[in-house]
C-alpha cells in the first residue's frame, strides 16, 4: 500500500488529521527503523500539499514530544527529529514543502530553547548540537536572528550546568559570526563565581575564537602561568579558530617563543603548527618576528629566546637537512659558498645560516658532505673585512649591527689551529673594536673571537696584550681625529666588557693595569658628567671582578662619593660601594685599616641624612641586600634608616610598590633569628619612649616628615606575629618586655609622669598581646598598672586606659585558670600545636628571596612565611598562634582614644 492509499484509509476511518495519524504511527511503532520512518515522513511531505493547518498540527506534535515524552525513555524520537531536520534541510531548495517543515522545526526549537522547564531546554540543545554535526547553523541563511539572540541571552544567564554545557557547545559555533559570544565566554571565564570550576573554564578557553579581546586575554593568561595557561597556549596555536601567525601581534609571537624555548617538544610543536597550518616557511616566521630589530637584553633577550627554540627545532636531522637544502638554494653558485646580500629575506637567511654553521660545527654528522655548508675561509674573511671597512665612519642601523654580529659568529665556527687563521681573526677583531667601540653587541662578538684564538688561562697574557694594544690604538686615533668624548666612551665600554668577559682578571699585565688606572683616574676627574658615568660603570665592574683593583680604588670611591654633587653620579658611586660589600664582604675593609661595621654604619647614616630621595632609595635597598646576604650585621641605627624611608609621608617620593617590598623584608627579617626580634623590640621601645610622646608637639620638627604612629604600629605588629622564633629557655615574649619596661620607666623617673607621656605609653601597652604571657608575667604587669592609680591628677583618658588594661589582664587570667583547671603551673596562656615546628620548617623553605641588583627583589609572602632559624639556639623556638579573632588585627587607626 502506497502512502496516498494509507492517507485515504485513515481519512475514511476517522476525521483526524492524516499528519497526526502518520506521525504518531511512525514515531511510536517499535517495528520500524528510524531511517525508514524518516524516509516515509519525507515522502509524505514531499508528495502532499502541505497546508498551514497541517504545519500547525505538526508543530503541536513536536511540542507534545518535548513536554510529555521523557527523553531518557524514547531517544528514538529525538533521533527521528534530528534526521528529519537534516534531510529536509538538504532538500530545502528543491522542495518547498520540505522547506516549510524545516522552518517549522527551527521555529519550535527557538521557542523551546527558552522554555521554563530546564529539561525541555536541555532536550532542545541536545537536538541542536546533533543537528550542528550535519548542518552549520551559524552559517545557514534560514536561521532567524531571534534564534541567535536567544542563544546569546542563555549563554549569559543560564544557571543550570547540565543545560549550560549544551549551550556552550552550540554557542561556540556562532563566535565567528558575532563577537558578543566571545565576550560572553570571557565573562564566564573571569567570573569570580566560576573560579572553582577549573575544568569548565578550561573548556571555554579551548573553544575561544579569535578577537582582539580574546587574544589579549590568552596572552595575559600564559604570562601569569595559572590553571588555564596550557589551554591558552594551545588555543593561540589553533589556526582553525582564527589564531593565525599573522593575526598574533608582535608581542604575542615573542611571548609564545619565550614559553616554547623552555621545552624541546614545545619548540618543535610551534614551528610544526605554524608551518603546516598557515603555510608559512621558516623564513616567513623569522621575518614576522623582526629578528634583526630585537635588542639583546639581559632580562628579556627575545632574540636568544627565538634562537633557542629554533635550535631545538633544527636538532632533528631530517628537519635540519631540509633547511640546509633551502639555504643552499639561497646561496646558489655564489663564489666561496657565501650568502648573496641581494637574496630575498637576506637577514633571516643569514640568521639561519649562522645557526646551521654552529650546529654542524658542534656535531659529527653521518654525511658530512651533504650537511656542511661552511664557506671557504679565505673568501669569507675577505668579504667580512670589506663589510667592516664599508661600515666605518657611519652610524650603524640595527640591521647593519645585526649583520656584522652574524658574520662574526660564523667566523668563530672555523677551526683555529692554523696560525694564519688566528692572525686573520685577531686582525678583524681589532678592526671591529677600533671602529665600532660604541656598540656593545659588536664588542662582545669581537671579544668572543679573541677568546676563540686565545682560549685558556695560559694565553690570558696574550689577551691582555691584545686589549692594551687596541685601547692605545683608539687613543692614538683620538689625537688625530680630535673626538675626545666619543673615544673615551669607547675605551670605557671596551674595558668594562673585557673585564666582565674575563670574570676574574688578575691584571698581572703591567701595561694594561697602568692603562686602566690612567683611564679611570682621568675619567673621574673629567668635567663631563657622561664621561664620569661611563668611568664609574667601568670602575664598578673592575672592583667587583678584581680584588686588587678593589683595594686600589675603594678609598677613591669613598672620596668621590662625598665630593660629587650630581645626584645620579652620587647614587652610582654609592651603588658601587654596596656592590663591593656584596662581593667582597666586610673582611675586605680590614686591609684598609677601617673599623668595618661602625665605619659603614656611620658612613651610610651620614649619606642618608641627605634630603634627596634617590640617594635614600639607593641606600635603603642596598642595606636590604646586604642584610639578606649576611654581608652586614643589622643594627638599630641601620634598620631605623629603612623604617624612616618606609614611613616617609612624602607620597611623591616613595610609591606603594616600594613600601610593600620593605614590608615584606621586615616580615622575613624578623623570622630569621631571635637577635633580629630583639632588634625590632629595641626599635619599638625607642620609638615609643623617645619619639611618640612628642609627635603632637608643633615645636618638634625632627619627625614631621615621618609617620611615627604608623611606624610604632608596624613594629608592634611585627612583634605580634605568631610564628616568630623564641628562646625556649626564656619564654619572655617581646610584648612582655615592652609592657614592663614602659611601665617601669614611668615609675622610676619623675620626668616620665607627665600626662602626655603616660597616655602614649598606656596606649601602646593597651595594644600589646597579653595572651602571649604566662600567669606570673600577667600578674607583674597588673601590679605595675595598678600602681598608676596612686598618682594624683590623672586625666579621665588615662584612668580609662588603666581600666581597659586591667580588664584585658583579668580576662587572660580567668582564661588561664579555666584551661589549667586551677593548676598554677606558670605555663603560657596559649600553647602551640604539636606539629607547628614541623609546619614552620616546611613552609619557611618556600620563602627564598633572590639576590639581584633590583630593589624589587621582595614580594609580600607573609601568608606563607614561618620560622626558619639558622641559629641553633633560636631553632628550638615554638610557633605561637592566635586562638581568637580578637588579636589578629591591630586596629590602631580606629582606636577609641584616637591616638594611633
Amino acid at each position: 500500500m502506497d502512502i496516498n492509499e494509507e492517507i485515504q484509509e485513515i481519512e475514511e476511518e476517522e476525521q483526524i488529521s492524516p499528519i497526526i495519524q502518520i506521525f504518531e504511527r511512525l514515531t511510536f511503532e517499535r517495528g520500524h527503523e528510524v531511517h525508514d520512518q524518516v524516509a516515509s515522513m519525507v515522502e509524505l511531505f514531499s508528495l502532499s500539499h502541505v497546508t498551514l493547518d497541517m504545519l500547525d498540527t505538526f508543530i503541536e506534535c513536536v511540542k507534545i514530544i518535548f513536554v510529555h515524552q521523557p527523553t531518557s525513555k524514547n531517544m528514538r524520537i529525538l533521533d527521528f527529529l534530528i534526521i528529519l531536520t537534516h534531510v529536509t534541510h538538504i532538500n530545502y531548495v528543491n522542495n518547498r514543502n520540505l522547506s516549510l517543515v524545516f522552518d517549522a522545526l527551527i521555529d519550535v526549537f527557538s521557542q523551546t530553547m527558552v522554555a521554563i522547564d530546564s529539561q525541555i531546554r536541555h532536550t532542545t540543545f541536545h537536538i541542536l548540537n546533533k543537528l550542528q554535526s550535519f548542518i552549520d547553523l551559524s552559517r545557514s541563511p534560514y536561521i532567524p536572528d531571534q534564534f541567535e539572540q536567544y542563544l546569546l541571552e542563555l549563554l549569559n544567564n543560564e544557571t543550570t550546568f547540565l543545560v549550560l554545557d549544551q549551550i556552550i557547545q552550540l554557542a561556540a559555533k556562532f563566535q565567528h559570526k558575532n563577537h558578543q559570544f566571545i565576550d560572553a565566554f570571557l565573562r564566564r571565564i573571569n567570573s569570580p563565581k566560576w573560579l572553582p570550576y577549573v575544568d569548565r573554564r578550561r573548556q571555554l578557553v579551548s573553544l575561544l575564537e579569535y578577537s582582539s579581546c580574546s587574544l589579549k586575554f590568552l596572552l595575559s593568561t600564559i604570562e601569569t602561568d595559572n590553571d588555564l595557561s596550557q589551554s591558552a597556549f594551545e588555543s593561540l596555536l589553533d589556526h582553525e579558530r582564527g589564531f593565525t601567525l599573522d593575526k598574533l601581534d608582535f608581542h604575542g609571537r615573542l611571548l609564545i617563543f619565550q614559553l616554547a624555548s623552555k621545552s624541546r617538544d614545545l619548540s618543535r610543536f610551534i614551528f610544526t603548527q605554524w608551518i603546516s597550518q598557515s603555510g608559512f616557511e621558516l623564513i616567513d616566521i623569522l621575518r614576522l618576528c623582526k629578528i634583526f630589530s630585537l635588542n639583546e637584553n639581559k632580562k628579556t633577550d627575545y632574540r636568544l629566546t627565538i634562537e633557542t627554540s629554533l635550535r631545538y627545532f633544527l636538532n632533528d636531522k631530517n628537519i635540519r637537512r631540509i633547511v640546509i637544502n633551502n639555504t643552499r638554494k639561497a646561496i646558489g653558485t655564489n663564489k666561496g659558498g657565501l650568502l648573496p646580500s641581494d637574496v630575498s629575506n637576506y637577514v633571516e637567511q643569514l640568521f639561519i645560516w649562522r645557526i646551521l654553521c654552529q650546529l654542524i660545527n658542534g656535531e659529527d654528522d653521518d654525511d658530512d658532505n651533504n650537511t656542511n655548508i661552511h664557506p671557504d675561509f679565505h673568501e669569507f674573511i675577505a668579504y667580512f673585512y670589506r663589510l667592516v671597512k664599508s661600515s666605518v665612519d657611519k652610524t650603524l642601523s640595527s640591521t647593519d649591527e645585526f649583520v656584522i654580529c652574524q658574520y662574526a659568529s660564523i667566523l668563530s665556527t672555523f677551526d683555529m689551529l692554523d696560525i694564519y687563521r688566528r692572525k686573520c681573526v685577531e686582525a678583524i677583531s681589532r678592526c671591529m673594536l677600533v671602529h665600532f667601540g660604541q656598540y656593545e653587541t659588536i664588542i662582545e662578538q669581537a671579544l668572543e673571537l679573541v677568546h676563540r684564538i686565545h682560549p685558556s688561562k695560559d694565553t690570558a697574557d696574550q689577551r691582555y696584550q691584545f686589549i692594551t694594544y687596541t685601547l692605545n690604538d683608539i687613543i692614538q686615533r683620538c689625537k688625530t681625529e680630535h673626538n675626545e668624548e666619543l673615544t673615551f666612551m669607547q675605551c670605557m665600554t671596551i674595558s668594562k666588557l673585557f673585564i666582565e668577559h674575563e670574570k676574574e682578571p688578575e691584571l698581572n699585565n703591567t701595561d694594561l693595569k697602568q692603562l686602566l688606572d690612567s683611564l679611570i683616574r682621568s675619567g673621574l676627574s673629567h668635567k663631563d658628567i657622561g664621561i664620569q658615568s661611563y668611568t664609574l660603570s667601568t670602575l664598578r665592574s673592575l672592583v667587583c671582578h678584581s680584588r686588587q683593583a678593589a683595594i686600589d680604588f675603594i678609598k677613591q670611591i669613598l672620596h668621590i662619593t662625598n665630593k660629587i654633587q650630581d645626584i645620579s653620579l652620587k647614587c652610582q658611586s654609592i651603588s658601587t660601594l654596596i656592590d663591593v660589600l656584596l662581593v667582597r664582604g666586610l673582611d675586605f675593609f680590614t686591609s684598609l685599616n677601617l673599623t668595618t661595621s661602625q665605619f659603614i654604619e656611620q658612613y651610610l647614616s651620614n649619606l642618608f641624612n641627605d634630603r634627596n630621595i634617590e640617594i635614600k632609595h639607593t641606600i635603603v635597598f642596598g642595606l636590604i641586600k646586604l642584610f639578606l646576604s649576611s654581608r652586614l650585621e643589622p643594627t638599630v641605627s641601620l634598620l631605623k634608616i629603612i623604617l624612616d624611608y618606609r614611613f616617609s609621608n612624602d607620597y611623591r617620593s616613595i610609591d606603594q610598590h616600594q613600601r610593600d617590598d620593605i614590608t615584606s623584608f621586615f616580615y622575613f627579617f624578623t623570622h630569621l633569628s631571635i637577635s633580629n626580634v630583639l632588634l625590632i623590640e629595641e626599635i619599638t621601645f625607642d620609638l615609643v619612649s623617645r619619639c611618640l610622646p612628642f609627635v603632637s608637639d608643633n615645636s618638634t620638627i625632627a619627625y614631621r616628615s615621618i609617620f611615627i604612629e604608623q611606624m610604632c604600629s608596624f613594629c608592634i605588629e611585627l612583634l605580634s606575629l605568631p610564628s616568630l622564633p623564641m628562646n625556649k629557655l626564656n619564654e619572655e615574649h617581646s610584648h612582655y618586655h615592652l609592657a614592663i619596661n614602659l611601665l617601669e620607666s614611668i615609675h622610676n623617673s619623675t620626668n616620665n609622669r607627665t600626662s602626655t607621656i603616660i597616655k602614649s605609653y598606656l596606649d601602646t601597652v593597651k595594644h600589646l598581646q597579653f595572651q602571649y604571657m604566662n600567669k606570673e608575667q600577667l600578674q607583674i604587669i597588673f601590679d605595675a598598672v595598678l600602681r598608676l592609680r596612686q598618682y594624683p591628677n590623672l586625666s579621665s583618658m588615662i584612668t580609662n586606659s588603666v581600666k581597659h588594661i586591667e580588664e584585658q589582664i583579668q580576662s587572660c587570667l580567668r582564661l588561664i585558670d579555666k584551661l589549667t583547671n586551677g593548676n598554677h603551673d606558670g605555663k603560657r596562656s596559649r600553647s602551640p600545636s604539636p606539629s607547628s615546628q614541623q609546619i614552620s620548617k616546611r613552609i619557611s623553605s618556600t620563602f627564598k628571596p633572590p639576590m639581584t641588583s633590583s630593589p624589587n627583589v621582595l614580594r609580600d609572602r607573609t601568608n606563607h612565611m614561618f620560622v626558619n632559624n639558622d641559629n641553633p639556639s633560636s631553632s628550638k623556638g615554638t610557633k605561637r598562634k592566635f586562638n581568637t579573632n580578637r588579636y589578629t588585627t591591630l586596629d590602631f587607626e580606629n582606636d577609641t582614644d584616637d591616638f594611633f
